[in-house]
């Protein structure tokens, strides 16, 4: 409530003091107070912040899922910016690159296990080094805790799990970690995914 110009609010300690303690310090408008502590929430015990519950089982696929859709966009957003260098450097049209990778079978494999290569070594060369894919980082994601990276088997570890990954199909393993709700690819290269939130 506003008295004389100033907000009253219960006392913050509980119930125990029955009084009323005036917050607003002199030279402040009491509509700044109360739009403050409309946003003063935030630092609050919210779940989707700070909550105890970390995601894990069908939620946890479906952000992997997520991720690797990031990934895959990012990856796409570079093929699409190199083709566009490949065809000034050519003196040629975008369209004719796409139409001949599309009409030129050869070519369209080429293309495939050359963006795969690159898929390969992009979550590899951020995992490593950054901690986590794009993706990944995106969605609060980590490969393996935090005393797993320091060991000497994390590189193998990590190489190994993307390589199951691409080798199935890239849809195979993690479809049926989605229905089974757990991390199969993890328990398969023994390095699982967990979630920061």
């Amino acid at each position: 409530m506003i008295v004389e110009g100033q907000v009253i609010l219960p006392d913050p300690v509980g119930e125990q003091n029955p009084g009323h303690i005036p917050i607003q310090p002199p030279g402040r408008s009491s509509a700044t107070r109360i739009t403050f502590n409309r946003i003063d929430f935030v630092d609050g015990p919210v779940g989707f912040h700070n909550g105890p519950q970390k995601r894990s089982g069908l939620k946890l696929a479906l952000w992997t899922w997520l991720s690797a859709g990031i990934d895959t966009l990012v990856l796409v957003s570079m093929s699409c910016f190199f083709m566009i260098v490949f065809s000034f450097l050519m003196q040629t049209s975008a369209k004719k690159v796409i139409t001949s990778f599309i009409h030129q079978p050869a070519l369209s494999h080429l293309f495939i296990g050359f963006f795969l290569v690159s898929f390969w070594l992009y979550l590899i060369t951020m995992r490593l080094f950054m901690g986590a894919s794009i993706g990944e980082w995106t969605c609060n994601l980590r490969l393996g805790q935090p005393s797993q990276r320091n060991q000497v088997g994390y590189v193998l570890r990590v190489m190994a799990r993307t390589s199951l990954v691409l080798f199935t199909g890239i849809v195979v393993l993690p479809l049926f970690s989605l229905l089974f709700k757990c991390d199969l690819v993890g328990d398969m290269a023994g390095i699982k995914i967990y979630s920061l939130k």
